[in-house]
């Protein structure tokens, strides 16, 4: 099969051309209008497909308590919105409740439904701070626990690729260091951690800021905490909900211009709410009110995650946070990829993964491909 566009994302710029796939593969990359296509889309924009390394659930279904149905209508559904491959993240929850979520979460990746790829598992929560919790629920805290990881693993068969660590908590960066050297990345996130205790868990392994200025020590001129050390640390990555509500937009554009378009994460932090009406909901672990804005938030006013599409994640980054096309298309495709070791993602390359994506210039999603299947 071979489509083709005069838009087709190319080395970090929109370049006329061909795409040849065969068996779920970009096999070749041939000039605008070499070949005979089985698809021309004309001036549409084509774009690797989005990734989303930070997301919990799908219409009232919740991973830390997941379900066959709710998985596969969860992976069925977000190629609509652009994404094309996906970590299954857990919060803050009894342990049974996890393990179970966690064995069942490895079996349907290992089905490969159709829909976006659900590549391993991102665990948020329970190894937090009490004072930067942000909704997760206070009584089930606990400290980083390299035994307790282990569990975890087992249950999931090593597909726990990515966790979210406040390094304050880990003595001795142990759990830091064991995840490092089990390959699974780590992430600072819900943490109180001061710059230098963020500078020595970066040396100790971790890699990333989870939902950067949510759930963590915020920025001052003599102690830069975890935001500060997001945005100065050059080699870190730093993940950005770019939404407007749970960062504004003038923070957000500070986020996007520290760290450019080679460390910028978007991700949407959708919750279960995601695909549900406006309106109260008391649902397994949370009870939680959907507004008009797509945010959930919790009695007490605390924002409870988001509804957010990916694609929007995009066109917010572009059109309120100054952020140049290429920043914004990075941060959704090649940045998580390159984050996570994904070779054959993030990028529309010969040998790559035929995860394709075409949008129109409203950011509108046209089609998306799968391993070269369509899905919309």
């Amino acid at each position: 099969m071979i489509i083709q566009s005069s838009r087709i994302w190319l080395d970090e710029k929109f370049t006329p051309a061909q795409l040849e796939i065969k068996d779920g593969k970009i096999i070749a990359i041939h000039e605008y209008k070499q070949h005979e296509v089985d698809e021309d889309y004309g001036d549409k924009k084509i774009l690797p497909g989005l990734l989303d390394i930070h997301a919990h659930g799908f219409n009232g279904m919740d991973s830390n308590y997941a379900t066959y149905e709710g998985l596969k209508h969860w992976i069925a559904t977000l190629p609509k919105e652009g994404v094309t491959s996906f970590l299954v993240t857990t919060s803050t929850a009894p342990e049974e409740n996890l393990l179970e979520s966690y064995e069942l979460i490895s079996k349907v990746i290992d089905e490969k439904l159709p829909g976006a790829q659900a590549l391993g598992i991102h665990v948020e929560g329970p190894q937090i701070s009490f004072n930067f919790k942000g909704a997760h629920n206070p009584y089930l805290i606990q400290k980083p626990n390299v035994e307790q990881f282990k569990r975890y693993q087992q249950h999931a068969s090593n597909k726990i690729k990515l966790i979210c660590i406040a390094p304050e908590m880990d003595e001795q960066h142990e759990l830091i260091k064991y995840c490092t050297s089990q390959d699974v990345r780590v992430t600072i996130g819900h943490s109180g951690a001061k710059y230098d205790e963020c500078l020595n868990a970066k040396d100790s392994g971790a890699r990333s800021f989870t939902h950067t200025f949510n759930g963590m020590l915020g920025l001052h001129h003599r102690e830069p905490g975890c935001a500060g050390a997001a945005l100065s640390m050059d080699d870190m990555y730093a993940e950005l909900i770019c939404d407007g509500v749970h960062v504004h937009y003038a923070v957000a554009k500070t986020v996007v211009r520290a760290k450019g378009k080679d460390k910028l994460i978007l991700v949407t932090d959708a919750v279960q709410i995601k695909g549900l009406k406006p309106g109260i909901y008391d649902m397994p672990g949370r009870w939680v009110e959907v507004k008009e804005d797509g945010c959930g938030r919790l009695k007490d006013g605390r924002l409870a995650g988001s509804s957010n599409k990916m694609i929007n994640m995009v066109k917010n980054c572009v059109q309120h946070c100054g952020g140049d096309e290429v920043i914004a298309i990075n941060a959704a495709t090649k940045n998580p990829a390159t984050f996570l070791g994904l070779n054959t993602k993030g990028e529309l390359k010969v040998n790559n993964d035929a995860d394709i994506i075409v949008i129109d210039d409203d950011y509108n999603v046209l089609q998306t491909y799968v391993n070269g299947n369509k899905m919309v």
